[in-house]
């Protein structure tokens, strides 16, 4: 598969990189990605690192995959091997239920949806930045459902996200929720 990410990166990608598709601080737009996003899908490259049922390939596969994908700055973009999404990826298909899976995983995995990543907590707010183990952001069960009360800063992917994963601490320690987005909970 390696072999195919570079073939494809090399041959098609790169050439997009004079690509003048790019907002005011000089990213691909949309348009751009999703155009490379068709073409990758097109050659059986889009998320190349993850299996049928959601796995991933082994570490090692996975390691050479992205590398090979990273020989462009558009590489990632196009194999959909960018981050947050692909740690993101490993996360919902590690632990994922199987309704989770078809609810946050496919759309991610077939280059539909992007995610997002809120850990981080302004030090203004008293927050713990990018260390879980000091971090003031709650969460309490109500009913059948939890309620969530924080602050994040620095938010990975959070513009144009349709999935997020927020980090929040309970009782028993971090815990880790998969949120809508955009939601209108959750305020920029």
């Amino acid at each position: 598969m390696a072999d195919r990410v570079e073939e494809f990166v090399r041959c098609v990608v790169i050439p997009y990189e004079a690509d003048p598709r790019r907002d005011h601080h000089g990213a691909p737009t949309d348009e751009l990605v999703a155009e490379l996003k068709e073409l990758a899908r097109g050659a059986g490259v889009l998320s190349p690192h993850i299996l049928k049922d959601g796995s991933h390939l082994t570490q090692r596969e996975t390691a050479v995959v992205l590398i090979r994908s990273g020989l462009s700055p558009l590489g990632p973009l196009a194999c959909n091997t960018n981050a947050p999404d692909e740690g993101n990826m490993y996360l919902i298909g590690k632990v994922g239920s199987p309704d989770l899976k078809a609810r946050f995983l496919n759309p991610l995995v077939e280059g539909k949806g992007r995610s997002a990543f809120l850990m981080t907590e302004p030090a203004s707010w008293g927050g713990a930045g990018s260390d879980p183990s000091m971090m003031k952001t709650t969460c309490e069960p109500d009913g059948n459902h939890w309620v969530v009360n924080g602050r994040k800063t620095f938010i990975t992917g959070y513009e144009g996200a349709s999935v997020g994963i927020v980090m929040a601490k309970a009782d028993e320690g971090a815990c880790m929720f998969l949120v809508d987005l955009p939601d209108p909970a959750i305020r920029i």
